[in-house]
């Protein structure tokens, strides 16, 4: 592998591992809010949205990063 496309995976990686980070923390904040205002209250269901773009977003990462050849919808 080239020392470029070394460097791109890599960076490719880190993004992916942050974006995981900031899903499990969405979703302990969802989990909190459900339990504090309900299922079904303003604010769970914001964040649930919230949830839902960072999951959409790693997984648009994760198939550019698996497979650049493929076309994502955004």
């Amino acid at each position: 592998m080239k020392e470029r496309e070394f460097l791109q995976n890599k960076k490719g990686l880190m993004v992916n591992t942050m974006v995981l980070v900031l899903i499990e923390e969405k979703r302990q904040q969802m989990i909190e809010l459900a339990l504090t205002y309900g299922f079904t209250a303003k604010e769970t269901i914001q964040c649930s949205q919230e949830l839902d773009e960072l999951i959409n977003r790693y997984l648009r990462q994760t198939v550019l990063t698996e497979s650049p050849s493929l076309s994502v919808p955004q």
